[in-house]
């Protein structure tokens, strides 16, 4: 019997991790030499698809974002990739390239890597 239930632990566990499996993050990389204070994490941090806004800005780094499995659209990094870019001081992301491919094999998992310009409003 205790045999039993040490082997449903070892199944329930090994579940949960697969379960758990898919996978979001972000890195923020500066490109410039001035450092600026973060701001809190879930700011109100603007979002450009395509084209360059309008405002005068200054690009203070790259985020780049990464999402695989169930987690690879851009719903789902999008967010992380918000994140850092408030806690890098950044005021907007201008989107960039995005990329999608397999890893892991013949039978590969879903990957989606999405880079995005991190700026700063100039000050007039």
């Amino acid at each position: 019997m205790k045999k039993f239930l040490s082997l449903s632990r070892v199944a329930f566990l090994f579940s949960l991790i697969i379960g758990i499996g898919g996978c979001v993050s972000a890195t923020f990389v500066p490109t410039q030499g001035g450092m600026y204070p973060p701001k809190n994490a879930f700011c109100a941090i603007q979002v450009f698809s395509s084209a360059a806004p309008d405002q005068e800005y200054e690009e203070i780094g790259i985020v780049e974002g990464e999402g695989s499995a169930w987690k690879s659209d851009l719903e789902d990094v999008l967010p992380k990739m918000m994140e850092e870019g408030c806690l890098a001081g950044g005021d907007a992301l201008i989107m960039g390239s995005s990329d999608t491919f397999s890893s892991g094999g013949r039978d590969g998992v879903p990957v989606q890597r999405i880079s995005a310009t991190v700026i700063r409003w100039s000050s007039e």
